[in-house]
């Protein structure tokens, strides 16, 4: 009697702890398979404008300090995009140019 009491209490708290664990026993020599998961696919990323960091923000006057090391003269009409990218008129070797400055500091003329 003792020994059928004995084994009753294995078998519940070996069920329990199967329980709480969340693993169902299987019968020997069954083949367990991973758990099937159904989560809902991630749609592709698509591709976000850059916009500038921290880092390469630069101010009005850096800007024209830039376009002037460069060798640009008379800057004006300077504006910034929402991308970071400033434009400006200048003159270089006494012709009036159109001109960008981008988050690199890279200067590119326009016309």
């Amino acid at each position: 009697m003792r020994t059928a009491i004995a084994l009753a209490a294995i078998v519940t708290f070996a069920g329990t702890a199967f329980a709480q664990e969340g693993v169902q026993p299987s019968a020997p020599g069954a083949i367990q398979h991973p758990p099937i998961h159904s989560e809902p696919a991630t749609p592709p990323m698509t591709a976000a404008p850059k916009l500038p960091d921290a880092a390469s923000v630069i101010s009005q006057e850096q800007a024209k300090a830039k376009i002037e090391g460069e060798g640009y003269t008379e800057v004006s009409g300077l504006k910034q995009d929402d991308k970071g990218m400033w434009t400006a008129t200048a003159m270089k070797d006494g012709k009036p140019v159109q001109l960008s400055l981008n988050t690199e500091g890279q200067v590119t003329v326009r016309n």
